[in-house]
């Protein structure tokens, strides 16, 4: 460019006409259609490595810990380690969310990027075509306007002034097409910066729309787990509250502190249920239905022997009803504990009427509502029938001397150490309850 610029001062003393200026011009206009500079690589920023690491570790110790709430026996668990379980799924589902969401406000904001750096693109392009058309049409006219020999050439007194004018015009005209030649060479890198921005973030977007598959099958994963704890969850509300409604012949605080947990379990499950459907619908993703616990009061024990009486499906077995199927075992129980100075009592059997007549109350009139509806859903929290053993006749809550079996207590060391023997299990977070498979 310095080599056009002292052509176009000095023409009258180093060329003899015009045609050499026309051919400088144009060599120019070719030169810098040519020559672009490299794009210049983007510096990368490493300032916010420290929070990603923070980040990722973070990520790592929730899925940890919602990993282990999968484990965990929503049937037989403890009520705290129920309410920790759904706080640990319910969490780990909020942060897939929140990353399946952050995948795609970065594919909105490549895909802005990249139609923002087309359009510069195609201005930019048109601003070339027009420098372009402008240098050549500056470099013919100088050419026609000048003629082809040096203004200074045979020139007599009187022309003196029309040809410094002419020589005048010409060093201007040169100028302004130096002017313009770096204008297109400027525009053209500006060019080549937009379609690398535009490369770019056509990159990204792609990127982050794999991101968004990649994370919305980790959020289907965490629904699944959420959704299949909530139905153990639903089962355990069903069995828990039947045994508060059991107990309340036997014992009434007891029945009263156990419907009080199970009610502030409910209607934890209740609103995470409601929070997942809703982001399950804004994520287009299919949840999973969930799936879906009781009894007359007795007495026996005493020192007396236990006997079975009645007739039919259900039998009185030391004033405990129950199956006839597991009446004989009972009895066999019952005898051996009195035999070892243990004198247990309780109650077996509940008669499903009168859930049925409840949940029809606090739970709607329909079908669906009384033997469908998960109890979360009614108001309070109730149990379907027939969820319970103790509706089967399958299950005991045992009570020694008047009170409802703790652990400490001799008659639930006993059973702990004999009541296999006769088909009975223990429900690990319920002393008192025994049945036959332990629900």
């Amino acid at each position: 460019m310095q080599h056009l610029s002292h052509t176009s001062v000095d023409a009258p003393r180093t060329h003899r006409g015009l045609p050499s200026l026309l051919v400088a011009a144009l060599a120019a206009i070719s030169l810098a259609v040519a020559l672009v500079p490299a794009t210049p690589a983007a510096a990368q920023e490493d300032g916010g490595s420290s929070l990603a690491e923070l980040q990722k570790k973070r990520d790592a110790v929730r899925a940890q810990k919602a990993a282990k709430a999968s484990e965990v026996n929503g049937l037989k668990a403890t009520d705290a380690q129920v309410s920790a379980a759904l706080s640990a799924l319910d969490a780990q589902v909020n942060a897939q969310q929140d990353r399946v969401e952050e995948a795609q406000r970065a594919v909105s904001q490549a895909e802005s990027e990249r139609s923002a750096a087309e359009s510069a693109q195609a201005r930019t392009q048109q601003e070339l075509d027009d420098l372009r058309a402008r240098m050549k049409t500056s470099a013919v006219e100088a050419y026609v306007t000048m003629g082809s020999s040096d203004p200074m050439s045979g020139v007599g007194v009187d022309d003196v002034n029309d040809a410094v004018n002419k020589r005048t015009l010409l060093s201007v005209q040169a100028n302004e097409n130096t002017d313009v030649v770096e204008q297109f060479r400027s525009k053209q890198e500006d060019l080549e910066l937009q379609r690398a921005a535009a490369t770019a973030a056509a990159e990204r977007a792609a990127r982050s729309k794999a991101a968004v598959q990649d994370r919305l099958g980790d959020l289907n994963a965490a629904f699944e787990k959420q959704q299949a704890f909530a139905a153990q969850v639903d089962s355990r509300l069903d069995r828990a509250l039947s045994e508060a409604d059991s107990l309340a012949s036997i014992d009434s605080n007891l029945s009263s502190t156990i419907s009080a947990k199970q009610a502030e379990i409910a209607r934890a499950l209740a609103a995470q249920r409601a929070a997942a459907e809703a982001r399950a619908r804004a994520a287009r993703v299919t949840l999973k239905a969930p799936s879906g616990g009781g009894g007359g009061g007795g007495g026996g024990g005493g020192g007396v022997p236990a006997t079975i009486t009645g007739s039919g499906e259900i039998v009185s077995v030391g004033g405990i009803r129950v199956h006839q199927s597991i009446a004989g075992n009972l009895q066999a129980l019952l005898n051996a504990a009195s035999a070892a100075g243990i004198n247990l009592s309780g109650g077996g059997y509940r008669d499903p009427a009168g859930q049925i007549a409840v949940r029809r109350n606090n739970c709607g009139s329909s079908n669906y509502a009384i033997y469908e509806a998960p109890a979360s859903s009614c108001s309070p929290p109730t149990a379907r029938p027939g969820s319970s053993m103790h509706e089967r006749g399958l299950a005991i809550d045992f009570t020694q001397g008047g009170s409802t079996l703790s652990r400490g207590s001799s008659g639930f060391a006993w059973l702990k150490a004999n009541a296999g023997s006769f088909g009975f299990r223990n429900l690990p977070s319920e002393p008192w309850h025994w049945s036959t498979n332990g629900n």
